[in-house]
């Protein structure tokens, strides 16, 4: 599984450019396509948020 932001996931061409990036597309989060993503300032921002932020991130990397 690959965790990034979203301006990161569309700055490497969505999800299609990033496993076509060597190095990424032979890891299994690669080959599976296995991206999460969520909005930059939200992964960034540690505060009062960051347990439903982890309650977020849970239920995307077990949702994939």
């Amino acid at each position: 599984m690959i965790l990034m932001m979203d301006k990161g996931l569309e700055s490497a061409g969505g999800v299609d450019g990033l496993v076509d990036i060597p190095g990424i597309r032979e890891t299994p989060a690669g080959v599976n396509r296995r991206i999460v993503t969520l909005e930059d300032g939200v992964l960034l921002g540690f505060g009062p948020r960051t347990p439903l932020v982890i309650d977020i991130l849970v239920d995307r990397i077990h949702a994939g």
